[in-house]
């Protein structure tokens, strides 16, 4: 079934550089906070680098459950392409290649891309992710996107939810609150059609 298993979903949260420009402090660790002030959704942050450490910090997310197995939405904050994400000017990474990391081991788990374009993809490619990973759900958006109010889509997006089990009702709600801003950034959250509510 497309439910969480509860409706607090806790956030891991990895970061890419945004600027080659060392005095640019763009981050969304900022956000994270807000969320947790307000609306007590707990966050681990990490920045990362390269694909090695990508990997090995979403390898010990998932090795240790009785510690982070309440971080439900694993949302990646990078650039991003057409199929991926940039981690660095010389590494990046590809939803097939993702796939294949974690294949079977990310049940439970709702995967957001804060990154542009990164499900600019045919849906078959997103249905073969899902299906690979086991993943509940994978969101993000499907053209190029402005840091600001990306990340307010974000923090609505995490705002929803915690306060449903089902998929399919956070993207109900999504869409009815937030529709104007959800076509304008081609924002998406796919699931497995198949398996009903």
């Amino acid at each position: 079934m497309n439910r969480a298993k509860h409706y607090e979903k806790h956030i891991f949260c990895l970061e890419g550089d945004w600027n080659d420009n060392l005095k640019v402090k763009s981050s969304i660790l900022p956000a994270l906070e807000l969320l947790q002030i307000n609306a007590n959704v707990e966050s681990v942050y990490k920045t990362c680098s390269t694909k090695t450490e990508f990997f090995a910090r979403i390898h010990q997310l998932l090795s240790n459950k009785t510690k982070y197995g309440k971080y439900q939405i694993i949302y990646l904050a990078f650039h991003g392409f057409s199929g991926g994400i940039q981690i660095s000017n010389d590494d990046e990474i590809t939803l097939e290649e993702f796939a294949e990391e974690f294949e079977g081991k990310l049940e439970n788990k709702m995967i957001h891309f804060g990154s542009c374009s990164t499900l600019k993809i045919h849906q078959n490619e997103i249905t073969k992710f899902l299906r690979k990973t086991n993943a509940l759900a994978i969101s993000g958006y499907q053209k190029s996107i402005d840091f600001i109010s990306s990340t307010v889509v974000d923090i609505l997006f995490f705002e929803l939810c915690q306060n449903f089990k089902s998929i399919k009702a956070i993207e109900n709600n999504m869409y009815a609150n937030y529709k104007q801003l959800c076509e304008q950034l081609e924002f998406k959250i796919y699931y497995n059609l198949n398996i009903e509510d």
